[in-house]
């Protein structure tokens, strides 16, 4: 079931089940549109043969994903519903571009695809539920799940424990930890089961050989004690899966995680997740929506115009150096909001009260409508729609020594919009706290982007744009 997908096991496996699970959901999307086509009248199951068949093998290729499969392990399971319906989007748009190429969608039945197309997502749910299901009752058998320690517990080692029990379908229950320290070490919510010397003689019975665990995790920080080496040398001898757990604080950077390169396991520190072609879904998504933004608003951004210049005398527009992907500077647009002030002046971020905002200017950082120019930045490139909030480079060079991780945000593009800021953390950033938070958010988007993360970004903007008491 899903437990072949575990970091212990050869990459095949995982592979393998990532693939039937793509053939699974493409069996679905194809009975559904078998079961429509023969209950709606009139209509000739033979026109759909080809239609069929690509979608059976486009199915295969868009579901057949390791995210898929971590998703159905949450304890959230309707949380895979957005993830269903845009791979199936994908799968019904290849299946229309092709009935247009080969001159076939004219035969094809209107009720018909507009029935597959509203279905299918719930079919899939539905599917996705049910081997969900399935998988939790296999592995409610207690001698199905596998039972694990920590020894040496670290940061690293909570956050696992945590994640393992928020994934039923990991069957993997964490019994203790043995360190040295404390009680009150983390994992603290674990029962301390001893020291690291008691480790040695738990783990593997010295009289009768018997391993008392199914699977150890070794934490991994600054400083290691020599009996570590003990409870290592004990496992090598022993049929126990031995995972080691490294703490992002040994090497001086956050977000280590594991990653390959030219089919060799390495661990990276906050990797951009746009190399090469994966970049190409979410510069579509920028240039799509920066298009449609710019042609819906442009009446409120000619309004917006003619507002500022009768607000205060200077520009409409107030360009800003910012640092952009790289580190590299760019200009970004803003519509003006404040007075005109000399040039080479220190950039001070603006505060409740401030006397440098006009009346307009106010009302255009209340309702983030002073950003709209950056949707040509979008376009132009140096931007995205959804990003890390571009600073001053004057609170760069002032942040990067004083914030862990600061200048990681900067591996990708700025955005007009960000994690960070649909959370609270917008405008600003008065105390260290507030700007390492901040920070945290913008790492958290990297690791975890996804066009659907950026959908639901830009969805919860919208939501907050007129009732953001952080916006000066």
């Amino acid at each position: 079931m899903f437990n072949s997908y575990s970091p212990e096991r050869s990459s095949q496996p995982a592979h393998l089940l990532s693939v039937l699970i793509g053939i699974l959901f493409g069996s679905v999307i194809c009975i559904t549109l078998f079961a429509i086509i023969i209950n709606v009248e009139h209509v000739e199951p033979e026109i759909f043969g080809v239609r069929l068949l690509i979608a059976a093998l486009t199915s295969v290729i868009v579901f057949s994903s390791h995210h898929l499969l971590n998703a159905l392990q949450t304890k959230k399971p309707l949380t895979i519903f957005p993830k269903l319906t845009w791979r199936w989007f994908v799968v019904f748009m290849v299946v229309l571009l092709t009935a247009y190429v080969d001159k076939a969608a004219e035969q094809l039945s209107r009720l018909v695809m507009l029935l597959w197309l509203a279905i299918t997502p719930f079919a899939l749910m539905l599917t996705a539920i049910l081997v969900r299901t399935t998988a939790i009752l296999y592995y409610s058998n207690p001698a199905r799940r596998r039972k694990a320690v920590i020894v040496w517990a670290n940061s690293a080692c909570a956050d696992l424990v945590k994640e393992l029990r928020s994934s039923p379908l990991a069957a993997i229950d964490v019994i203790g930890f043995f360190d040295n320290r404390s009680d009150a070490r983390p994992p603290a919510h674990l029962k301390k089961l001893g020291n690291l010397n008691e480790a040695v003689d738990w783990i593997v019975d010295p009289a009768t050989g018997k391993i008392n665990v199914d699977v150890v995790f070794i934490g991994l920080s600054n400083k290691e004690p020599a009996e570590l080496m003990e409870v290592i040398e004990v496992l090598y001898d022993s049929t126990a899966t031995t995972y080691f757990v490294p703490e992002s604080a040994i090497f001086g950077m956050p977000g280590i995680q594991l990653r390959e390169l030219a089919g060799k396991p390495v661990l990276a520190s906050s990797e951009t997740p746009f190399i090469g072609l994966a970049a190409l879904p979410k510069r579509l998504l920028d240039l799509i929506g920066a298009t449609i933004g710019l042609i819906l608003l442009s009446p409120v951004m000619l309004a917006i115009a003619i507002g500022v210049r009768l607000s205060s005398p200077g520009p409409v527009l107030f360009r800003q150096k910012r640092y952009g992907v790289a580190g590299k500077p760019i200009n970004v647009y803003k519509f003006r909001s404040m007075k005109v002030t000399q040039a080479d002046v220190p950039v001070i971020q603006a505060k409740v009260g401030d006397t440098r905002v006009t009346k307009f200017g106010s009302f255009l950082r209340k309702t983030s409508l002073d950003e709209l120019p950056q949707l040509f930045n979008v376009l132009q490139g140096n931007m995205s729609l959804v990003g890390p909030r571009p600073h001053a480079i004057e609170h760069n060079e002032l942040y990067r020594k004083l914030v862990t991780g600061y200048m990681f945000r900067h591996k990708i593009k700025p955005g007009i919009t960000g994690w960070a800021q649909v959370n609270g953390l917008r405008g600003e950033t008065e105390t260290l706290e507030k700007m390492q938070a901040r920070v945290d958010y913008d790492l958290y988007y990297l690791q975890n982007w996804s066009i659907w993360f950026d959908i639901v970004i830009i969805w919860r903007t919208v939501k907050v744009l007129f009732g953001d008491k952080n916006a000066y």
